[in-house]
């Protein structure tokens, strides 16, 4: 290609296949990871690090909510454990495609180029469908939320969700307290429990009449939306990251295969 012919374009290739002929000219027969292209190391290494931080949130989700997942309904459990098990799939997939890299493998290569193309129109998928049904979503949260409310005091295991989430998000109900004389602990005791209360207390929860004032207004609903609200940025970065990572991986894996037959032509 003449020098006038080179646009802003043909740079970034151009910046590859110098490096490539470089780590190749070293030695040719050469499949450590020496011979690797410095921007294939690095994208690589920022595959496996956005695959790690999107391990390190879907566990750090599923521990934090652990017990209030059984509050709620099972789609809303589930966002912990998709976020993880891409975030598993993604250091798999880059741990594959380094491996295909440094052996210069053509059909391993294409299967990493394939998998992560199949990944990332995935994520946009979930994406555009969890965006689009956010509402929905709410509604069937609140649904589910108001069910659950009315097992308190029967199964164990809902009792437990329900206090750990007032207790720990200092909320009280689905919307509000009132949404306790609607259940059938409610109605029976005239009372919320205890967990409901600012300052926790043997039956702090009952007489609302003169203790109204100890009780937590504001509903769990509304609670759980401002905590998501306030590590939504945190996971937008990195799905962000992740999402561009993939491309760059999908652009320079196709460039790589070019490469690879342009050697295998002029051998």
């Amino acid at each position: 290609m003449s020098k006038e012919g080179v646009t802003h374009c043909d740079l970034p290739r151009l910046l590859w296949e110098a490096s490539w002929r470089r780590a190749r000219k070293r030695d040719p027969e050469e499949t450590s990871a020496s011979s690797l292209p410095p921007p294939a190391e690095f994208l690589n290494c920022t595959i496996q690090v956005t695959g790690v931080m999107l391990l390190c949130i879907g566990v750090s989700v599923q521990m934090k909510l652990h017990d209030t997942f059984t509050v709620v309904n099972e789609a809303s459990s589930g966002v912990p454990v998709i976020i993880t098990v891409v975030g598993g799939v993604i250091v798999s997939v880059s741990a594959f495609g380094a491996i295909a890299i440094l052996k210069s493998n053509h059909t391993m290569i294409k299967v990493f180029t394939g998998m992560l193309l199949i990944i990332f129109l995935i994520e946009i998928i979930v994406g555009i469908s969890a965006y689009a049904y956010r509402e929905k979503l709410h509604d069937n949260l609140l649904r589910s939320f108001l069910k659950t409310l009315d097992k308190y005091n029967r199964e164990s295991q809902v009792t437990k969700g329900v206090d750990h989430l007032q207790e720990n998000f200092q909320c009280c109900g689905a919307q509000n307290y009132t949404d306790w004389f609607n259940t059938t602990f409610g109605s029976l005791n005239s009372a919320v429990p205890n967990s409901c209360c600012k300052m926790i207390m043997k039956s702090c929860g009952m007489n609302l009449s003169n203790n109204a004032a100890n009780i937590n207004q504001q509903g769990c609903i509304q609670k759980l939306k401002e905590w998501a609200e306030e590590h939504i940025a945190l996971i937008g970065a990195v799905c962000i990251s992740v999402g561009f990572a993939q491309l760059l991986g999908i652009l320079f894996s196709y460039m790589l295969l070019r490469l690879l037959n342009e050697d295998y032509v002029n051998l």
